[in-house]
């Protein structure tokens, strides 16, 4: 059994070219702005640093698992509104590893009461394949997969805008525009297509208490297959500390829940992500979270301040 989920892992992956695994969905995209949206860099104004990590399917052999680390942040002691962001992917999902490094820079200015800011990324795709736990019956010369080990890499771009407002947000990005066409070894390629993604979200206070409720949704999109994601999430603040929770569905495909704390400038958060069809409840998703957020605001001396789109207070 371990066997044949394997070898339908591969041959899935190697029939969808496996790219859809270079754009993870992550339960706690609603922290992650600047991971789906290269405008998002340094939109909260502050250096905002995170790792996340998803382990998906869980309780199947050789299950996609996940992590990302990203830092961004404006840039000090630069006239304009100017920001950099730097992260790492890596991603496995049965035979292959995908990874995906990327630098973001982003440019804001102000546009009709708000911020408007556009940005671009560049970086490296690099998909590695290790055949050595397939069973190949009679033939262990299948040209159809790599003999031992191969891996390729290609360049890649994004484009992305973002709005920010006093009490919402909303960006639209693409992803791999380039079209990166990846070779494993002599006889093997992966096709990358681009993706687009739309953000938005907002804030809303609840007059005369401590909770402020936030609404999020994502949607991804290829042209061909799609993921649609909303987002409730409440925050109630006490003691200059965070706790929140929420829900978020996607149509067709899970319902997750999520809470955390924020304090001394560190986001803590988990998410349980449960399929809604095919693989049930308890093969979901694990998501975890973990973040630090520093105001740059002593080398900035006062310029250049924008609203954090997170907490719009």
């Amino acid at each position: 059994m371990k066997k044949l989920i394997v070898f339908l892992i591969v041959v899935t992956g190697a029939l969808a070219n496996v790219c859809a695994q270079y754009d993870v969905h992550y339960t706690h995209y609603w922290n992650m702005l600047n991971f789906y949206n290269p405008a998002g860099a340094g939109a909260t104004g502050k250096l905002w640093a995170y790792t996340a990590y998803s382990n998906q399917m869980t309780g199947f052999e050789n299950n996609p698992k996940s992590m990302l680390i990203n830092v961004d942040a404006p840039i000090p002691f630069v006239r304009g509104d100017h920001s950099l962001g730097i992260g790492a992917l890596n991603d496995a999902i049965g035979l292959f590893t995908n990874q995906h490094v990327y630098a973001n820079y982003a440019y804001g200015f102000k546009l009709l009461g708000g911020r408007m800011a556009a940005g671009v990324q560049l970086g490296i795709l690099n998909c590695e394949f290790d055949n050595k736990n397939i069973e190949f019956g009679g033939d262990s010369n299948d040209p159809a997969f790599p003999s031992g080990s191969a891996n390729g890499n290609k360049f890649d771009v994004g484009l992305g805008f973002l709005y920010q407002h006093k009490h919402f947000y909303a960006g639209l990005a693409g992803f791999h525009l380039n079209s990166p066409l990846i070779l494993l070894g002599e006889t093997n390629e992966i096709q990358i297509e681009p993706y687009y993604n739309f953000t938005a979200g907002g804030n809303i206070p609840i007059k005369n208490t401590l909770i402020t409720i936030q609404p999020y949704i994502q949607l991804m999109t290829d042209l061909v297959a799609w993921r649609a994601d909303i987002t409730a999430k409440g925050t109630y603040t006490h003691d200059d500390k965070e706790y929140f929770g929420g829900i978020t569905y996607s149509y067709d495909t899970s319902v997750a829940l999520f809470f955390g704390i924020e304090f001394m400038n560190i986001t803590a958060s988990y998410a349980y992500e449960l399929y809604t069809s095919g693989v049930g409840a308890k093969n979901g998703n694990h998501d975890i979270f973990i973040g630090y957020k520093m105001n740059l605001d002593i080398f900035k001396k006062g310029k250049n301040k924008h609203n954090s789109i997170r907490i719009l207070k």
